[in-house]
C-alpha cells in the first residue's frame, strides 16, 4: 500500500479535516495528530493516509493547498511510528476478545 505524511499548521485543521470527507479519501487510513508529542512543532498536525496509489493521488491534489508533505527522511520515521501504534492497537483488540 501507498502512504503520505503531511504536516499543516493547528489552524488549518478544520479544511484538513472537510477535505478528508471526500469520497476517496474517506475509504482510506487517517490518522491525525498533534505534531508536538511526535518530535514536531507545538503549532503544526501531522495527517498519515495510506491507500491505493491512484488515491494518494487524489489526496496529494486535495491536500496540497492546505498541508505540505514531511520531508523523505522524517516521513520514514514517523512512518515507522505510526504502524507500531497501529500494531499495539490491534493486540489490544486482540486481547480484549481473547478467552
Amino acid at each position: 500500500m501507498a502512504w503520505r505524511i503531511y504536516v499543516a499548521p493547528v489552524s488549518r485543521r478544520g479544511e484538513l479535516e472537510e477535505s478528508l470527507k471526500d469520497d476517496v479519501l474517506w475509504r482510506q487510513t487517517r490518522i491525525l495528530r498533534d505534531a508536538g508529542p511526535l518530535g514536531g512543532a507545538a503549532d503544526e498536525i501531522y495527517l498519515y493516509m495510506e491507500g491505493s496509489e491512484s488515491a494518494m493521488g487524489r489526496a496529494d491534489t486535495l491536500l496540497g493547498p492546505i498541508a505540505a508533505k514531511v520531508d523523505p527522511a522524517r516521513a520514514e520515521e514517523l512512518h515507522a511510528r505510526f504502524k507500531a501504534e497501529e500494531e499495539m492497537s490491534a493486540q489490544g483488540m486482540g486481547l480484549m476478545f481473547s478467552d
